[in-house]
């Protein structure tokens, strides 16, 4: 019996099939390697050619995992009733530190609080400019959209911030913000200067998407979804490496 994951979130439901069982490969590949604990490798000018080629293939790879989920985790969170508004935020100086950055959104949602007496949801990514100096890319929820409309007016985000400038977008809630906030997310996997910091930083009452692991079939639960199994909108078959043939499919739930 092969392996199968579900990952919902959003309006999305992904299906990843497999030939083989992950559970039995796992074993075998930890014997393997007790058997033949350093592999085959290349030795070019005293360094193993194998092992540089790997890491870099394992850093894109981790790259590519790490931006898709995100966008789920963005996606999860859109789509509602409530819609949430882009937020800039830019440092007036040249601040370069981004654990003291960190610092200064926690504090800026922290004044929101209580300013307003509420809580607020949030997803939000790093990123330096030319310059090097640290700004912010956030995903908010739960700002008025009187507050909004009004801020070029009265400035009380900016206020609030205190070390910079603020650009305010309202959005349509729509998934390509998913696909807009996890380029810069992409970015800043990669970026040295984020070297044992964190890539982006959410509220605990951000929503995540469901992950379903198992060998049982997934007509089951597209049913529950009012899923018609025979209309996925990317389906598609390829072959991996330990686990045999794969087979990937993406399917839209239908809105109630």
């Amino acid at each position: 019996m092969g392996y199968s994951k579900i990952i919902i979130y959003g309006n999305n439901l992904e299906v990843y099939e497999y030939e083989k069982d992950i559970v039995r490969l796992l074993g075998r590949i930890k014997r393997s390697r007790k058997r033949n604990p350093d592999g085959e490798s290349v030795e070019v000018d005293g360094e193993n050619t194998l092992s540089r080629q790997e890491k870099l293939g394992k850093r894109q790879d981790n790259a590519r995992r790490a931006s898709l989920a995100f966008r789920r985790v963005v996606a999860s969170n859109l789509g509602g009733s409530t819609r949430p508004v882009l937020l800039t935020l830019t440092y007036r100086d040249n601040f370069t530190d981004l654990k003291g950055a960190y610092k200064h959104f926690s504090s800026f949602i922290q004044s929101l609080r209580y300013k307003f007496k509420k809580t607020f949801k949030y997803v939000c990514v790093p990123e330096f400019q030319k310059r090097g100096a640290v700004h912010f890319h956030a995903l908010v929820w739960g700002l008025s959209k009187k507050l909004v409309l009004q801020e070029r007016k009265t400035r009380t985000l900016a206020g609030i911030w205190a070390r910079g400038f603020i650009y305010l977008k309202e959005t349509d809630g729509d998934e390509k913000l998913s696909f807009y906030l996890s380029k810069y997310m992409a970015k800043a996997f990669v970026d040295p200067r984020l070297k044992n910091q964190k890539c982006y930083v959410a509220s605990r009452n951000v929503e995540r998407p469901e992950v379903i692991v198992g060998a049982s079939p997934a007509w089951p639960i597209l049913e529950d979804h009012g899923i018609d199994e025979s209309s996925p909108v990317v389906d598609r078959e390829y072959e991996t490496k330990w686990l045999g043939k794969g087979r990937y499919r993406l399917f839209k739930i239908p809105h109630d």
